[in-house]
């Protein structure tokens, strides 16, 4: 009793340490998607030219998840994370005192690089803390992730509508990075990451079918995400002409009932098994989806609902990496995170295009489409994972 007592007071510091890191990961994401409307307007742009953004800003996220993983393994985690805040300082600066298109590209995938030092640390750290069940932490570190848009999506709605500049938002963000960096100089953290000992070669991870599957399921889930908190704004302005607090009621919607799906999803997840989870609830909100824009702005409610089973997917299959790659996890997940990220900028870019093209309306069900190809990307991952239990 007296060894669970000192891992409890051990971990809960670094728990709130992930639970604060996602809330800012929650703003960088979000915001993005809020200011769409705003930054076409500011700067006189095409949703074109907004994809772009959207892409290098995915670009950033994804090469730097990528060069955090290698990175952890060699300095650990509490130096990257740091580095990953001060990049962020940097970027919102920059932000802070926009005045061209080409500066808010340039601080806008910055900024990307020094989140994705916290997304990498979060989903490489949580998985080797000694908890009772990884799933429950992980959803309940997604949880914070899901309450920090659930709010940001009503008050950020509200306080637009009132005149707020979208710059005085990002000021705001400055500040929690920066109480975030003096947090993180006075916590230990004691945990090292899971290297394998160095005895893994990479080479032959690349030979491994299964890494490609996690990829695709990661890639094409975060690909739908990112593509409700870019475009579902966009969607809902283009197509049904919805003012700012509605459309912010529809996302607060969205990411509240993703919130709420959280609260619980590592419990279900331990009841029902991992995949069996994951395959429910993508099922179903892949349905939810198609229906949701099939029925117009009648379904924007059925869309909405979609976020309670988005809410287990992500934070369930990233804690599931470290049992089926035991040897370097660290770098196995930077590399899935990157990987599945370029795919997210990929479609990202390609509904950019879409909505010039054809229509907001019909390009929004690429959303759907990478939802239903991430849950049946799980499929085979599940039928390995059994086998390699068996073993």
């Amino acid at each position: 009793m007296e060894v669970q007592s000192q891992e409890k007071h051990k971990n809960w510091p670094i728990v709130l340490l992930l639970l604060l890191m996602y809330v800012i990961v929650a703003m960088s994401d979000n915001f993005k998607g809020i200011f769409v409307p705003l930054f076409k307007e500011d700067f006189g742009v095409s949703n074109t030219q907004i994809g772009y953004v959207l892409t290098a800003c995915l670009f950033m996220y994804a090469l730097f998840q990528y060069i955090g993983g290698i990175l952890i393994e060699r300095f650990g985690y509490k130096k990257i994370i740091s580095l990953g805040i001060i990049i962020s300082m940097g970027a919102l600066i920059l932000l802070v005192t926009c005045k061209s298109f080409l500066v808010l590209i340039i601080g806008l995938s910055i900024l990307n690089s020094g989140i994705a030092m916290f997304n990498v640390g979060v989903n490489t750290l949580g998985p080797v803390m000694t908890v009772a069940s990884t799933a429950v932490l992980m959803n309940f570190v997604n949880f914070s992730y899901g309450t920090a848009n659930t709010t940001m999506q009503q008050v950020t709605g509200s306080l637009l509508k009132k005149g707020v500049q979208w710059q005085t938002f990002y000021l705001v963000m400055l500040f929690c990075c920066a109480a975030l960096f003096i947090y993180l100089l006075l916590l230990r953290i004691p945990y090292k990451p899971q290297t394998g000992g160095g005895s893994y070669k990479k080479r032959e991870l690349f030979r491994n079918k299964l890494l490609y599957f996690y990829i695709a399921a990661i890639g094409f889930y975060v690909a739908a995400e990112y593509g409700i908190g870019n475009w579902f704004v966009n969607y809902m302005s283009e197509e049904f002409s919805l003012d700012a607090e509605r459309r912010a009621l529809y996302m607060t919607l969205f990411f509240g009932l993703m919130t709420f799906g959280r609260i619980f999803g590592g419990f279900i997840a331990d009841k029902l098994g991992y995949f069996r989870s994951i395959l429910i609830y993508g099922s179903i909100a892949s349905v939810l989806c198609i229906m949701g824009i099939s029925l117009g702005k009648s379904g924007l409610i059925l869309f909405a609902a979609s976020g309670l089973f988005f809410s287990l997917i992500y934070p369930t299959l990233m804690s599931t990496i470290r049992g089926t790659f035991k040897e370097g996890a660290s770098y196995v997940t930077g590399l899935i995170l990157m990987c599945g990220t370029l795919i997210a900028m990929a479609v990202n870019l390609l509904i950019g295009i879409a909505n010039d093209s054809i229509g907001v309306y019909y390009s929004f069900y690429i959303v759907a489409g990478c939802l239903i190809l991430s849950t049946l990307a799980v499929l085979p991952i599940r039928k390995w994972a059994v086998l390699i239990t068996s073993e």
